[in-house]
């Protein structure tokens, strides 16, 4: 799985959140705002009002408006700018740049840069991307990374892959009430479809479950698990290419090659130089056919 794959589908859940945190974090302050200026019971009476005992409007209240007016307080948020595209700049050559995401921090952080080409596969380390980003009116803006940085948060889940509904604590639901199917939300969806997934090796002898919808995955479960293996025993890197080291040389990784990929790599060398030389052989013995039949017949050779 990709890095754009990983954003997309986290970023979307993580902007869900957001605004729904914010929705309820702004009812909350003008109830509490009309109940103080009409200084009566009327929250009490509110059957909503439970949603908001455990918001505290002191400072979700300034951190949705600061959210809301980022661009206004000379802000832009980061996360508009994980998918690789073009800055509106060009320098006095005509060189035009990209901006886009990419892993910092040895992986631990995700971080907005420059980049070249617009795969966003060359990256500038010479340039700064705050310095291209401007508003309306030619200011420079900086970035905020209040969302995107909620998606390598430290040393905790990034989300819960269960959704949970919210319950009114002073509702009785009933105790016969039958158990609701648990929900997977829909990031933990897309990035399990997304995944290359080894399942044999973790209780499911035939795979994955459900046919139905990952019948491909199924089908190519031997060949992500042994792709796995090798990748964990540092036979290959995560492109795909075989590791070599061992004293001689080294492609990357560290690990020593195998037998297996000795012998491989020994037998097509001389393979190739076995078949250049029969090829040469055929080449003479032809061009000494072809002279001892014309001089036979008389002829000449230019």
């Amino acid at each position: 799985m990709d890095i754009d794959t990983y954003l997309e589908a986290a970023l979307g859940y993580k902007q869900e959140v957001q605004e729904e945190n914010c929705n309820t974090c702004n009812e909350c302050y003008e109830k509490a705002a009309e109940a103080a200026e009409a200084d009566d019971d009327a929250a009490e009476e509110d059957e909503d009002a439970w949603k908001c005992q455990n918001v505290d409007t002191s400072t979700c209240y300034a951190e949705c408006q600061n959210i809301e007016n980022m661009e206004e307080n000379g802000y832009m948020d980061a996360s508009e700018l994980t998918e690789c595209q073009q800055l509106d700049y060009k320098d006095n050559y005509g060189n035009v740049y990209y901006a886009g995401a990419m892993c910092a921090s040895s992986g631990s952080r995700i971080k907005i840069r420059i980049f070249t080409d617009k795969q966003c596969s060359n990256y500038d380390s010479s340039k700064d991307v705050e310095d291209y980003m401007k508003n309306g009116d030619g200011y420079n803006l900086k970035l905020s990374y209040h969302l995107l940085k909620q998606t390598f948060a430290e040393g905790e889940c990034v989300a819960s892959c269960l959704v949970e509904e919210e319950q009114n604590p002073n509702k009785d639901n009933g105790d016969d009430e039958e158990a609701k199917e648990a929900e997977i939300n829909e990031m933990c969806e897309e990035l399990y479809e997304a995944a290359g997934k080894c399942e044999t090796s973790h209780g499911f002898e035939q795979g994955i479950v459900d046919y139905d919808k990952y019948d491909n995955q199924v089908r190519n479960e031997k060949l992500v698990c042994n792709y796995i293996s090798n990748l964990k025993a540092g036979h290959y890197d995560q492109t795909g290419e075989i590791v070599v080291s061992g004293g001689r040389t080294t492609l990357g990784g560290g690990a020593t090659t195998t037998d297996g990929q000795k012998f491989a790599l020994t037998f097509f060398v001389l393979g190739t130089v076995g078949i250049a030389g029969y090829v040469f052989m055929l080449h003479q013995q032809l061009t000494k056919g072809a002279t001892a039949d014309l001089a036979q017949q008389g002829g000449t050779i230019a």
